[in-house]
This record gives structure tokens, sequence and C-alpha cells, in this order.
């Protein structure tokens, strides 16, 4: 970048200095984006992601009703190769890292749920995205930077028992899922 004033890390440090926040976290989903990773763009083809489509329950389908998932169920998602996904997100968090962001809220979890044909099943396809997730967050984010988010399904709730920042993260309901 030739003017550093726009880089993400003068715009951290900005935000933090000019507000007096000890802490910046950023938001990604657990696929990258809400879409994935598109598969093929150039610096990014050694994550091997390939277009997945989703595949809801009749129970979810007939109880929640999502635009989003609609739209990645019609459309695919850019899912990373899960043998390739411990790379993909030490890259990003290293390099957030470095640019003085604490942390990240990692979303859409439950995806995961909808993702695992070809992959041995939607339980070994959340093991090995939350193990690498973990493993990133722990390496790059000393102080347990992370705040999990729709990621209150059945596998995700399995994994409590495996580790610190899984349980340390599962914790968070955003309030406008749950009103109290």
């Amino acid at each position: 970048m030739d003017d550093p004033s726009l880089s993400l890390g003068h715009v951290i440090t900005d935000i933090k200095s000019n507000n007096s926040l000890k802490y910046v976290y950023v938001w990604h989903a657990i696929t990258g984006y809400w879409g994935g990773v598109k598969p093929g763009v150039s610096g990014m083809e050694h994550y091997e992601s390939k277009v997945a489509y989703p595949v809801s329950s009749p129970g979810v389908m007939s109880s929640e009703n999502c635009g989003c998932l609609e739209s990645i169920t019609k459309n695919g998602l850019g899912l990373v190769n899960p043998e390739k996904v411990f790379s993909f997100y030490n890259d990003l968090h290293s390099y957030l890292a470095s640019v003085g962001v604490d942390g990240v809220k990692v979303d859409v979890q439950n995806i995961l749920e909808t993702l695992g044909a070809g992959h041995g099943g939607r339980v070994k396809l959340a093991k090995k995205y939350h193990q690498a997730l973990e493993a990133s967050i722990s390496r790059n984010f000393p102080d347990n930077g992370i705040i999990s988010c729709m990621s209150h399904n059945t596998d995700g709730l399995y994994r409590l028992a495996s580790g610190p920042t899984t349980l340390f993260s599962l914790i968070f309901i955003h309030n406008y899922y749950y009103p109290f």
C-alpha cells in the first residue's frame, strides 16, 4: 500500500487511541465470508476451495426462514479444503494480529452442519474446522481472542469439552437472536 494512513493497521491504531479502546476484534464467518472463499481466486488457490451446496434438514427448513441460507443453498459456498483450513485461518489471523487486531468474532459456525457431504460427514468436517480454528486462535491471539457466534448447533456443543477456546467462547449468544 502506498499510503500507510490507509492501512488496516493505521485504522486499528486510530480506533484504539481515539476511543480509548483496549481491544479491537474483527468479524469473519467460519468459512471466511458468508459465501466462503471463491475457488480459483489468484493467490488463494493453495486453500483448494470448492463450491459446496448446503443441505439443511427438513426441520431446520420448516422452522427457520433464512434468506442467506436460501441464497447459498442455491448458489453454493466456497468451502476451503478441510486439510488446508488451518493454513487459511493461520494466514488470516496472523495478518490480523500483526496489524493490532486482538481477536475475532467467528460467525455462521452452524453452516458446517450442512456441508458434510463428501467430507466424511458433518461431525468430521466440523471437527477439522474447529480444531484448525482453535489452533490458529491459540497461536495468533494468546489471550484467547475469540467470540463464537451461531455456534450452538449440535456439533458445536459436542465440542464443548475439547479445548479452552471453545469452552470460553461458546457462552456468547447475541441478543438479536434471543432477546432477554
